[in-house]
């Protein structure tokens, strides 16, 4: 089953996402005004990781471990690495950062912050969220207890609600992130009202979620934008609200769209233009900086970044990432039997 509105959905988290880190940077004259409104960009992170706890829902459903492990992999993986060697040629040539071998076979991995090993780009932390709660949805499966939701999402609100408030269980963050979890859940919780209805439990979710949404985009204004008012904490909460407004209106069948290739195209270019965008846009933007207005240079980088996207997703993700899986599966079937 695919949500076409989901394709749209995405492209439009990693373009806000894009601004936010293109145009709400200081000193940038010709965005003073659309700052206002992209500094909000980051936003799109959590609208991401609502749309990866709906997805990830929907794929784990009457798969085993292995399969739901090998989806996954070859999901993020290819593309991943990539994004990492754009990222390393690109800021290489514009700005001149030189990345030793340990520091990207380590990111290559996605576990380089358990070895305290920063992030080739900024944007990775987001991945390695995801990587967390993708190893959390295959111990479910692996013990044959993801249908069992109601014991480990209450399970998990709690712990999540918990962290929040006491800092408590210190190590949560080892295993799955505490200040996003509540996104995830949520993304869960709209899967289980499209797939069984609006049952008490599916809806008591959906709402502690909401709450916890609330209270985390509240709290964490002040860092992605400087000296935020009380009106910006608000707004936050208004956005983080309307994600969840229009994911109701999805799941209930009140926003419907037609099957368009162009709404699939563009969604497939999310991740690769969220992979590439960060560290390697920002290098080419001050490399140009002072030949170009900032409009100019903005908009050129956009549009490279959106052909590479295409690249990447045409080259790496259609022609290895299926092939790839096949071979997994083979595998894996074969060291069974």
């Amino acid at each position: 089953m695919r949500l076409v509105a989901l394709d749209l959905i995405r492209f439009f988290a990693a373009m806000a996402v894009v601004l936010y880190h293109y145009t709400a940077r200081e000193g940038f004259q010709d965005f003073s005004a659309l700052a206002n409104v992209t500094k909000f960009g980051y936003l799109g992170v959590p609208l991401f990781f609502i749309i990866s706890g709906y997805v990830i829902a929907l794929s784990a459903k009457n798969r085993t471990a292995i399969e739901f492990a090998v989806s996954r992999f070859v999901r993020l993986y290819p593309a991943f690495w990539c994004g990492i060697l754009f990222t390393v040629v690109v800021t290489g040539y514009f700005a001149g950062v030189r990345f030793d071998a340990i520091t990207i076979l380590a990111n290559a991995t996605m576990l380089n912050d358990y070895l305290n090993i920063a992030n080739i780009d900024g944007v990775y932390w987001t991945l390695q969220a995801e990587l967390k709660f993708y190893a959390c949805m295959f111990l479910l499966l692996a013990f044959g207890v993801f249908e069992r939701y109601k014991v480990w999402l209450t399970g998990w609100l709690v712990i999540t609600t918990t962290f929040l408030l006491l800092e408590q269980p210190f190590f949560m963050g080892w295993f799955i992130s505490p200040y996003y979890s509540s996104f995830f859940i949520a993304g869960i919780a709209f899967y289980l009202i499209q797939n069984e209805g609006k049952t008490r439990f599916n809806l008591t979710a959906l709402f502690s979620s909401l709450i916890l949404s609330a209270y985390m985009a509240y709290q964490q204004v002040g860092s992605f934008f400087n000296s935020p008012s009380e009106v910006d904490r608000w707004i936050a909460i208004m956005i983080i609200c309307s994600f969840y407004v229009i994911f109701w209106t999805i799941v209930t069948d009140r926003l419907v769209l037609k099957k368009r290739n162009i709404y699939i195209t563009i969604g497939a270019l999310t991740y690769p233009l969220y992979l590439i965008h960060g560290f390697a846009g920002s290098a080419i933007i001050d490399y140009y900086r002072f030949s170009y207005s900032d409009t100019v240079i903005v908009t050129m980088t956009i549009v490279f970044m959106l052909f590479s996207s295409w690249v990447i997703h045409v080259a790496i993700e259609k022609r290895i990432a299926s092939p790839m899986k096949r071979f997994l599966l083979f595998k894996f079937a074969s060291k069974k039997s």
